[in-house]
């Protein structure tokens, strides 16, 4: 009897193994592929005649030609579109995400395609805010469930431990441009958005925002699989590494962010992340 169970056993996770070894084959099989984006990152996705384009989609077509599938994509909050992944409602995150710690603990990235710094964005008028304490007693918005909402709360942490109030309050809403709009009519002091988006804001409106100084370290910007999903990844990666290899990330970094940014293979994982423990 023993034996028998320990053969089920092993046949149980064998079949474990191969299931979840084989989005990549069901894909190719299909001729398909789902993907999940927030189309509201310029100039990595956004919307523009009623069509996604960005960044992401210059890299959504590179790598829908290696697969050699055709690509249904979804425009979806960012706020749920990681569960939304767990859950197998779509076989890939094609959204620019952090891989943070806390991601990282439940999630898979891709090598970064683009690294983005943390900018801290004020009324063009204020002349108040100027480092890291002046935030104080001021009422700060970001994107709920990004990741300037965990370094927001870092800041107000290290806010705190300096012996200052911290912020007034933090006010989270469902994506970027909200951030700008409630800063631009005074429903919150400062802002803290990535710098690729502050710089658009102020292109957009040149009048109405400025930065004021940065926050913590670059963050580095990556598409997200399920961990078991190391095929799906691995080919990812495949199409990511062949277009840093011929630079044309670097051509789709200068024609979209206007800028370079660091690209590293190895060393853009938080210690904790899953991906290293496999």
């Amino acid at each position: 009897m023993k034996n028998i169970l320990l053969t089920l056993a092993l046949f149980a996770a064998l079949v474990g193994a191969a299931h979840a070894e084989d989005t990549l084959a069901k894909i190719k099989a299909s001729g398909k592929i789902t993907v999940a984006t927030e189309a509201a990152f310029k100039p990595f996705e956004y919307v523009e005649d009623g069509k996604i384009i960005g960044f992401g989609s210059d890299l959504l077509s590179e790598f829908s030609k290696d697969l050699g599938v055709q690509v249904e994509q979804l425009d979806l909050p960012f706020q749920g579109i990681l569960t939304g992944l767990a859950a197998k409602q779509y076989d890939l995150v094609a959204t620019s995400v952090t891989p943070n710690a806390e991601r990282a603990k439940n999630y898979a990235f891709s090598r970064p395609f683009a690294a983005i710094e943390n900018t801290i964005v004020v009324p063009s008028d204020d002349d108040t805010i100027k480092q890291l304490s002046d935030l104080n007693g001021v009422l700060v918005g970001t994107q709920l469930g990004s990741s300037t909402d965990a370094v927001a709360r870092q800041m107000n942490d290290e806010l705190k431990a300096q012996g200052g109030s911290g912020f007034s309050d933090l006010r989270l809403f469902q994506s970027y441009p909200d951030t700008a709009f409630n800063l631009q009519s005074g429903q919150v002091d400062a802002i803290i958005v990535p710098s690729i988006t502050a710089a658009e804001f102020m292109r957009t409106s040149p009048d109405a925002f400025k930065i004021k100084f940065t926050y913590g370290k670059p963050a580095y910007l990556s598409w997200v699989t399920r961990p078991e999903d190391k095929t799906l990844l691995e080919a990812l990666n495949s199409t990511i590494n062949r277009l840093i290899a011929s630079g044309k990330i670097a051509e789709m970094q200068k024609k979209w962010v206007g800028v370079n940014s660091a690209t590293p293979e190895n060393g853009y994982l938080p210690d904790n992340a899953v991906q290293l423990r496999q």
